[in-house]
């Protein structure tokens, strides 16, 4: 559920290439890599059968544009509004670094950028309901369901930039190359 870099299972995107460059010598953010989390939010709030009838009759012979903006509308705002489990919200807040931390999805952009334990939660409730924007459900139908992907929270400085050495030091590690963007000179983000 709630792992360091150095303890998240193997094989998920980029989580994979950060260990090897941490492995490597590299300076890597402080990472937590959140995986099922998001599913069991989803699951113990009864998410997916409440936003599936939301969506009923959007994707018919021709698409429903209205229903699909309400639907959309809808979905964020359950899951923006939903709880997290108690027991996992405080085994987050536990493991959540200090200072300003990056809320993002392992192998996209950046999604908000929160200070404290409990703007942290809400960021991460924010990215899982971005799933449900309108040109992100549009992007996957007519497949409903977002996919799973592991949350990341890392531990930043106040800027991040592309860094085009540690990308050179990065492209050799990982055999391809590589940009990285990078905070205090440790790796945030590869792409």
């Amino acid at each position: 559920m709630i792992f360091s870099l150095e303890q998240a299972p193997p094989g998920l995107p980029e989580v994979a290439e950060l260990q090897a460059l941490q492995q490597a010598g590299l300076a890597v953010a402080p990472t937590l890599v959140l995986v099922g989390l998001e599913a069991e939010f989803y699951q113990l709030g009864n998410l997916p059968e409440q936003i599936k009838r939301a969506f009923a009759g959007v994707f018919g012979a021709r698409l429903d544009e209205e229903k699909l903006e309400r639907a959309c509308a809808f979905a964020e705002k359950l899951l923006r509004e939903s709880y997290l489990l108690p027991e996992r919200s405080d085994e987050l807040r536990l493991a959540l670094p200090e200072g300003p931390v990056l809320v993002r999805y392992a192998g996209e952009a950046p999604f908000g950028l929160e200070v404290g334990p409990q703007e942290t939660l809400w960021a991460l409730k924010r990215l899982w309901a971005s799933r449900w924007q309108l040109d992100a459900v549009l992007s996957r139908q007519p497949e409903l369901a977002p996919p799973e992907v592991a949350s990341l929270v890392q531990s930043v400085g106040p800027t991040l930039i592309l860094d085009e050495v540690l990308s050179a030091r990065a492209g050799e590690v990982l055999g391809r190359a590589a940009a990285v963007w990078a905070s205090e000179g440790r790796v945030v983000r590869i792409a």
